[in-house]
């Protein structure tokens, strides 16, 4: 069979095309391939962003809203008005409490003694109203308490100076979580208080 110039100009367009089509389509696949992360590299960096916890910074960003910041039992607060002491061991057994289940007790005591007044007018104080804050800004309000001082703290909001005035607070938080930030802010002392909280 002879094959005319013609015939044979069309047979080579025709294979041209064929290889061209092909090239096109690999080379696009290449680029495609090229640009579109794995599975893996995408998993890697959900990985990243997941383990990336702000704990540290979330404490400091807490402790930052008090003009004062303290911890319980710091000693260059001893001679202010208002304080906090040491953490108790366990709750004041008079309250019988319970924890619920992965749970436990902190209990603050809080400590108000303004000896500057002696005109028997009283502050408004609410200590059994500090909150608690975790790092991830979750707030924890008081269970119970006890007041030591009957004399110094009436009405559950009202503090007598000069008397001393102990009211230890009780707060239930979950058993994973070890650090705290107390707020403290009454009429009764003049700065609002961070109060750093660690527990075992």
């Amino acid at each position: 069979m002879k094959w005319s110039a013609k015939n044979k100009l069309s047979l080579i367009t025709a294979s041209c095309l064929v290889v061209g089509t092909f090239g096109l389509v690999a080379s696009t696949t290449d680029v495609f391939k090229d640009n579109i992360p794995s599975v893996a590299s995408e998993k890697k960096q959900a990985g990243v962003s997941q383990t990336v916890t702000p704990k540290t910074l979330s404490i400091a960003k807490l402790m930052k809203q008090g003009l004062v910041q303290t911890y319980p039992g710091d000693p260059s607060l001893s001679k202010s008005t208002f304080r906090v002491d040491r953490l108790l061991s366990a709750p004041p057994k008079s309250l019988n409490l319970v924890a619920k289940d992965g749970h436990r007790f902190i209990t603050v005591p809080f400590i108000m003694e303004d000896t500057s007044h002696h005109d028997g007018g009283y502050s408004v104080y609410k200590p059994n109203r500090f909150t608690l804050k975790d790092e991830t800004g979750k707030e924890y309000e008081s269970v119970d308490y006890v007041n030591r001082s009957e004399k110094a703290w009436k009405n559950t909001h009202q503090y007598f100076a000069p008397y001393r005035s102990q009211v230890d607070v009780v707060y239930q938080v979950p058993i994973n979580k070890k650090t705290f930030v107390l707020f403290a802010s009454s009429d009764a002392f003049a700065k609002t208080h961070t109060v750093k909280i660690e527990v075992d």
